[in-house]
């Protein structure tokens, strides 16, 4: 039997529309909705791999109990009640013991729901989630919250300049912003790329900024400098909704085009050049880029100065420019209050947040004050400041916690969709973290190395097995589920209603099904999930300049050149660019002994972080882990395509295999990211040998080289040294 079902994709943060190609009850095949109003019936070849995912031999499909030693690779099948019994009644026990705080949370990149966790954590009476939303957009989506009340969404097709600033859509995003881009280009749009490597955007861009990597605050700086002294700057809405204009002007007076150029290696010309032309350009766009939030030291200044660039220039809330509000009553279709339960947890427990001392603007105080803020717009104005995006733990802390016992005992973390071996930084020392927890539970798609580190594991369901609402600023839209769960998989809603109930919860879970969380928060629209399966979505009618009407969501109602609340919170309101502490300029004397620039986590098609390594159509075109060096480097080290070396920090060393390529500066060397090897052995030492070519293990995550504001640890703008192997 041959049947077609819509679905949608999920194997990376968009929500793409698909057909699923079924034959006795197998997915042969995925396709792109041609009727899909948004994707049109595109799809990458990530997504193509969705069958292979579905039904790949290695999945989970069966709720797992260690046997023996920790890592041993012995495991026992447990029903679904027998897993959340045992759980639950040692989560009972420890609670008992050491308090709700004792238990922590680490999330990945949107495969379950988050509103879930975010809920029985509340409920429970833990502060600790955490994840790796430090270096993955929520650096931009506090700071922004906090100069202008919201995160943006760009206006591509519309604007006559774009600004790619640590992106590379053609390997993150190849659905939605690619095409978009490469559209605008064809409309005509100036691009400009800043970016330390030749991508295919750098190829396409009117001008292309090779910049050093760390240094793009000392650039942004450079370009508010000469748009103010130039007069580029849109003096009516400076003036009418900004505040802290003149103190603006002089954070950036010391950030001439000539002392811009030696810092960041950008030529003067180019420097001054580009400021020009996005500056006179309307409307202009400077997108979110994946590269800014990474750098470690300056993310959150980064995210601090480009909104501001946004703001001087009148590019808020325009026709192609960057949209804040949400389009009609999009933004009350999910009240995220109601789902999150924020409110739930109590002051005393909230105070307990690991990080938050260290780090206030991207734990409970400054996502309290964000929050604040907006509630003085209308209902559904903005999208309300989820918690999961700004109100974490500080994972460094919660790892420390986990080994020291100190400020008090983590004893105990739940893992969904994430894998903190391969996410987070100094990979040694959160496999001590790990290993020392009393209970560890892990849902996922397959025995990652963290899972191989579990005390029960259970199988999460994948996107085409469960439904969704994908809420943007324009639209809503349902997700629908193209196949019923294979064998015992289920979504991370049932894990936590599950769990909740058998914690006293039982009140605070009312729907039986995440369909009927649904039903709840489109009951407003007369609909339910199911009737809406049956449309392709609401889109809500845009209306722009609305701040003319409500102001910004920001304490003063205004854009905040000078942040009320960074300065609150004893944090620099203005934007400041620091050196890297680990760069030629930071440290010489380290340099010396470690010559290159090293930069990691840039995107490669079809892998997505640490997954699709399983996927054999995935290793055929990866097969192996690659770093990226310069011709002339190679010939000074002697190296040759193909062979491997051995890339060393003061943090660690990997190997990894070379590729000579002159899309990189000379001192630079690009390090491919989130590599293990499912084919290799499961139980320790071996842990499918997620020591030998994981970049993280060279990634430091010590305070001096985090940003002080959020604690963001640097993935790049470090220093490595690149030798041949040995044996060679």
């Amino acid at each position: 039997m041959s049947e077609i079902r819509r679905s949608y994709c999920g194997l990376c943060y968009p929500r793409c529309g698909t057909l699923l190609h079924i034959e006795d009850g197998r997915i042969v095949k995925v396709s792109g909705d041609p009727d899909h109003p948004v994707t049109r019936g595109v799809i990458c070849e990530r997504g193509r791999l969705m069958p292979d995912h579905v039904h790949h031999p290695q999945r989970l499909n069966y709720p797992l109990k260690r046997k023996g030693e920790k890592g041993g690779g012995q495991w026992q099948r447990l029903t679904w009640e027998q897993a959340l019994d045992e759980v639950a009644e040692k989560l009972s026990g420890l609670k008992g013991r050491y308090g709700a705080e004792t238990l922590a949370f680490t999330h990945g990149t949107k495969r379950t729901y988050h509103w879930d966790c975010r809920r029985f954590f509340n409920l429970f009476g833990s502060p600790n989630a955490c994840g790796v939303n430090n270096v993955c957009m929520c650096p931009s989506y506090a700071t922004e919250y906090a100069t202008y009340g919201g995160m943006i969404m760009p206006g591509f097709i519309e604007a006559s300049c774009i600004v790619l600033w640590g992106a590379n859509p053609v390997n993150s995003d190849p659905v939605g912003l690619y095409p978009k881009l490469v559209r605008a280009k064809k409309q005509g749009a100036q691009l400009i790329v800043v970016e330390p490597r030749r991508t295919k955007e750098a190829e396409m861009a009117d001008l292309w900024l090779q910049i050093r990597p760390g240094t793009d605050v000392a650039l942004m700086l450079g370009w508010i400098r000469l748009i103010i002294e130039e007069g580029l700057y849109d003096k009516a809405f400076v003036d009418n909704w900004t505040i802290g204009f003149e103190d603006l002007k002089a954070a950036a007076a010391d950030y001439a085009p000539e002392k811009v150029a030696q810092i960041t290696g950008i030529p003067e010309d180019l420097v001054v050049k580009a400021a020009r032309m996005y500056a006179t350009a309307k409307p202009a766009i400077i997108p979110w880029g994946y590269g800014l939030d990474k750098q470690g030291i300056n993310a959150t200044q980064c995210a601090r100065a480009r909104a501001i660039l946004r703001a001087i220039t009148g590019n808020l809330e325009i026709p192609g420019g960057e949209i804040l509000s949400m389009a009609g009553d999009i933004g009350k279709i999910i009240d995220w209050e109601a789902l999150e339960m924020n409110a739930a947890i109590p002051p005393s427990q909230r105070e307990k947040q690991l990080g938050a001392d260290m780090y206030p603007f991207f734990g409970f105080p400054g996502w309290e004050k964000n929050q604040a803020a907006n509630k003085k717009l209308p209902e559904g104005y903005l999208a309300a400041p989820e918690a999961w995006h700004s109100n974490l733990a500080h994972a460094r802390e919660v790892v420390n916690a986990m080994i020291t016992g100190k400020p008090y005992p983590v004893k105990a973390a739940i893992s969904l969709a994430s894998n903190p071996l391969l996410s987070f930084p100094n990979t040694r020392k959160v496999f001590e973290a790990l290993k020392s927890l009393e209970l560890y539970v892990v849902m996922e798609y397959y025995l990652t190395p963290s899972a191989a580190l579990a005390d029960y594991v259970f199988p999460a369901s994948s996107t085409v097995e469960q439904p969704e609402l994908w809420l943007t600023r324009d639209f809503c839209m349902p997700c629908p589920q193209g196949i019923d769960p294979l064998y015992e998989r289920r979504n991370s809603y049932d894990f936590y209603r599950g769990l909740g109930i058998r914690l006293g919860q039982e009140a605070h879970w009312p729907w039986e099904t995440v369909e009927q969380a649904y039903d709840y928060c489109l009951a407003p629209l007369g609909l339910t999930f199911k009737a809406f399966s049956d449309q392709y979505g609401i889109f809500g009618e845009r209306e722009f300049r609305r701040y003319e009407k409500y102001g910004f969501g920001t304490p003063s109602g205004k854009v905040e050149l000078k942040s009320s609340i960074f300065e609150e919170l004893n944090l620099p309101p203005l934007p400041v660019y620091r050196e890297p502490v680990l760069s030629p300029v930071g440290s010489p004397d380290l340099a010396r002994a470690y010559p290159f620039v090293l930069i990691t986590g840039s995107r490669f098609m079809p892998m997505y972080h640490s997954e699709q390594r399983q996927i054999e159509k995935a290793r055929k075109k990866h097969p192996d882990p690659v770093v990226t060096i310069h011709p002339s480097t190679a010939e000074k080290l002697g190296l040759a395509a193909g062979d491997w070396v051995v890339i060393s920090t003061p943090t660690g060393k990997i190997r990894q295999k070379v590729r000579i390529s002159d899309s990189i500066r000379e001192d630079m060397v690009d390090l491919q990211h989130g590599w293990w090897f499912p084919e290799s052995e499961e139980k320790l030492p071996g842990l499918f040998r997620v020591f030998e070519s994981n970049a993280n293990l060279l990634c430091p995550d010590d305070p001096e080289v985090c940003s002080p504001e959020i604690g963001s640890w640097p993935h790049s703008a470090l220093l490595c040294k690149i030798e041949k192997e040995n044996g060679q």
